[in-house]
């Protein structure tokens, strides 16, 4: 029975393998997304870049100032 657990596990495990390779890309999706080692202020990061470099995409929407 635990040779048959183990089995399955890694079975499961194998499977994840291709799903988690997807995160990674060769470059950025369009010409709104930046490879960089770090974003910028106004930027988030995405995904990974094929050489480890951060995919950057600006923020949509400025922050609000207070009314005084």
């Amino acid at each position: 029975m635990r040779v048959l657990l183990s089995i399955l596990g890694v079975l499961a495990l194998l499977s994840m393998v291709p799903q988690a390779r997807s995160f990674f890309h060769e470059r950025c999706p369009s010409g709104y997304y930046n490879c960089r080692m770090k974003c910028n202020a106004d930027e988030y990061a995405i995904r990974y870049c094929a050489d480890w470099s951060i995919c950057c995409r600006a923020r949509k929407s400025e922050f609000r100032r207070k009314k005084k």
